[in-house]
């Protein structure tokens, strides 16, 4: 009780100083927010960043090949150079059981000519793409609004549509598509959903691979999506899949022409590490902010010390303990710490609300999210500072004679 009754009578003390010297404490307060409130507003523009890209490179397809069929060289003389390599649907849609380096394979067909039309607007020119179930899982691209089409609205071919996010901007810019129709040559069209894409046409229509094919020739693919598996050696990878292509389209796996094989590993890896590069320039900025601001903390409480050494020599005089003294410094800088600290933290958070998005691009944001975990680090690092610059001092002083610090100058 005796002891409890010590330490709330320090801390009144430790309270009445900082009050009694305003502008002092107002300096400290200031350097320490300013320090945690630009540290917070730097790690939310990062972690926004690292979101957006990530969500970029997802839209741009990161992780998958991508195969078009192109013309025979005639390797060897064994078949006629210029064909055209004809890959079946029927033919490739099973064909991830052939492929064990992949996670999937999925045929699309691309249908051009003709517009879409929504209630209220129209595009003249929009291609259509056919494609299966399986298509999104390998493709990656996020849905937005809504849902990709189910297996059983793919295997009945039932006119259902998803539309990439340019085109739902296009026919729908101030309304909701899900659940309404829209009208692509001739025929009525449900809207199901919305993904995120950005690598392939900017106004593009996603129906059902087995509707396509009601309404014209798609027994032969435009194209494929294969991603290989986390573990597969990607050179081998498309090694593999120009040998079961080529026993299907009848050319030499060896003929580079045959096939026109496009990766991204190249272009994501360069992406990921701007990206990285960017973070570390974040982190870094921060880290000299959350420096700075521990030194002006620290020149501050090194000042109250130092100026206080003749009045710690009076409290020893009359019997304050160096435990007395510790702990009257100990609350001080708390009392300190824990305004500037929830001022830093409020305009931090502040900041990012107001701030809200970083666009990045036309399409694209970063959006400021405040992260508690950044600010509670911000506080430590810049309290285990500031507490130890002023602990130095005050153990020199606890530590001084009461004389000798009662002639301190």
């Amino acid at each position: 009780m005796r002891r409890a009754v010590r330490v709330g009578e320090i801390l009144r003390m430790a309270f009445r100083d900082v009050a009694s010297h305003p502008l002092r404490a107002a300096l400290s307060i200031s350097s320490f927010a300013s320090a945690v409130a630009i540290t917070v507003v730097l790690a939310a523009a990062g972690n926004g960043l690292e979101g957006a890209v990530r969500g970029l490179l997802r839209s741009l397809g990161d992780g998958q090949i991508a195969v078009t069929p192109g013309r025979t060289t005639g390797i060897g003389g064994q078949r006629r150079s210029g064909r055209q390599v004809v890959l079946r649907y029927d033919d490739v849609e099973s064909l991830a059981d052939e492929l064990p380096s992949f996670e999937g394979v999925a045929p699309y067909f691309n249908v051009y000519g003709g517009g879409t039309a929504s209630r209220r607007y129209s595009i003249p020119w929009s291609p259509a793409r056919a494609v299966s179930f399986d298509y999104l899982g390998v493709r990656g691209a996020p849905v937005i609004d809504g849902r990709w089409f189910s297996p059983v609205e793919c295997a009945e071919g039932r006119w259902v549509a998803v539309l990439n996010h340019g085109l739902r901007r296009v026919l729908y810019p101030d309304g909701h598509p899900i659940g309404d129709w829209i009208e692509w040559r001739g025929r009525r069209l449900e809207v199901v959903g919305v993904i995120q894409d950005e690598a392939e046409f900017p106004y593009l229509l996603y129906v059902p691979y087995p509707a396509a094919r009601q309404i014209g020739d798609a027994r032969n693919i435009t194209g494929l999506m294969a991603r290989p598996r986390g573990d597969a050696d990607w050179d081998q990878a498309q090694r593999e899949l120009r040998r079961v292509l080529g026993g299907l389209g009848g050319f030499d796996p060896g003929d580079t022409s045959a096939l026109e094989v496009e990766d991204n590993r190249d272009f994501t890896t360069r992406v990921a590490a701007g990206t990285r590069a960017l973070e570390i320039l974040v982190v870094t900025i921060a880290a000299v902010c959350l420096l700075l601001g521990a030194l002006g903390v620290a020149n501050m409480m090194v000042i109250s010390v130092t100026e206080r050494i003749r009045e710690i020599g009076l409290r020893m005089a009359v019997g304050a303990t160096s435990r007395d003294i510790f702990l009257q410094v100990f609350f001080e800088t708390m009392v300190l710490f824990a305004v500037a600290g929830l001022v830093g933290v409020a305009l931090g958070a502040a900041a990012c609300g107001q701030v809200g998005e970083l666009r990045i691009s036309a399409e694209r944001a970063a959006r400021l999210e405040f992260d508690p975990a950044v600010a509670i680090a911000s506080l430590a690092a810049l309290s285990i500072v500031g507490m130890v610059a002023a602990m130095l001092p005050a153990r020199r002083a606890a530590r001084l004679p009461a004389a000798e610090a009662l002639r301190w100058q």
